[in-house]
């Protein structure tokens, strides 16, 4: 029985995926390099909570940009077909309570949990500071969806590998703007250089402590080593809807989701030797009667 390309991938990640369990391959470390966000040169986007005033125009934009499925359809999460969202949530605000418009992508973090656990490399950070997902080298084993702190990244089932925002790389290439950043009516998404957006992000931030919002805060220019995706908060991150303290993923914590493999390591050979086999049926050498054996019952 022949195997295409996909799932000849896909069984060779798995196979290695169990052989880290046995100590066989061993794990990188997989830290990216930190401190990109404050160099110059750089570009990102400023998401400005408090602007945002949850149309969904940003998640719409993104769907019809990167042709993905049902783009009028709203989902509250990211995954292999909506690579932005809105979430809409509330938090305490004195004695009431205040809604909160959190537009949820990927950070394209400096030190990325998905590359520091990708068993093939299809996750990986250009030079630019922005992270990829190779689709021809994924194996959709979702040890990046697993491991991402924002719960970003998703399995597309329909092609068969985790999809994520590209930060619509073709577009930049051409000199234009992200596909969210263009489609807001609110100005609530800004799109450009990383130093331009920290003035931008500190000057909000100063108005709005001034106008009666003293918790507001910045986003993303320390956490895991800066994100490319920097946030202008209302208040505390807790409060919007975004870890405090994200952790990055390494090859110690892919350690304790490979566990299982070990014994389903077992289980797979079985199929594989079936799918390699020129004679599937089980009627070839080795399936005739033993010496000794008359072929009665």
């Amino acid at each position: 029985m022949g195997i295409n390309r996909r799932t000849f991938l896909k069984i060779s990640g798995l196979i290695a995926a169990g052989s880290v369990t046995g100590g066989l391959v061993p794990i990188r470390a997989g830290r990216a390099g930190a401190g990109e966000l404050t160099g110059p040169g750089g570009q990102g986007m400023l998401n400005d909570v408090s602007k945002c005033i949850g149309c969904l125009s940003c998640a719409i934009a993104c769907k019809q940009a990167n042709e993905l499925p049902d783009p009028m359809e709203y989902s509250p999460v990211t995954d292999g077909d909506n690579w932005t969202t809105v979430r809409f949530m509330e938090r305490k605000a004195g004695e009431t309570r205040a809604p909160v418009n959190l537009k949820v992508q990927c950070m394209h973090c400096g030190n990325p949990s998905c590359v520091a656990v990708c068993p093939t490399g299809a996750a990986y950070k250009r030079e630019d500071g922005i992270v990829v997902i190779d689709r021809e080298t994924c194996i959709g084993c979702k040890y990046c969806v697993m491991s991402c702190p924002f719960g970003v990244p998703g399995l597309s089932e329909e092609k068969g590998v985790v999809c994520k925002c590209t930060f619509c790389e073709g577009r930049i290439k051409e000199g234009r703007i992200t596909a969210c950043a263009e489609a807001c009516p609110a100005g609530a998404i800004q799109f450009g250089s990383l130093d331009e957006l920290l003035k931008k992000a500190e000057e909000r931030l100063a108005f709005l402590k001034s106008d009666g919002f003293p918790n507001s805060a910045l986003y993303g220019n320390a956490e895991l080593g800066g994100l490319r995706v920097l946030y202008v908060l209302p208040d505390t991150p807790d409060a919007c809807g975004l870890p405090e303290t994200p952790r990055q993923a390494n090859g110690d914590s892919i350690l304790k989701w490979l566990t299982g493999l070990a014994m389903g390591g077992f289980l797979m050979v079985s199929p594989i030797r079936k799918m390699f086999s020129d004679d599937p049926a089980g009627e070839g050498e080795g399936s005739g009667p033993r010496e000794g054996d008359n072929g009665n019952a």
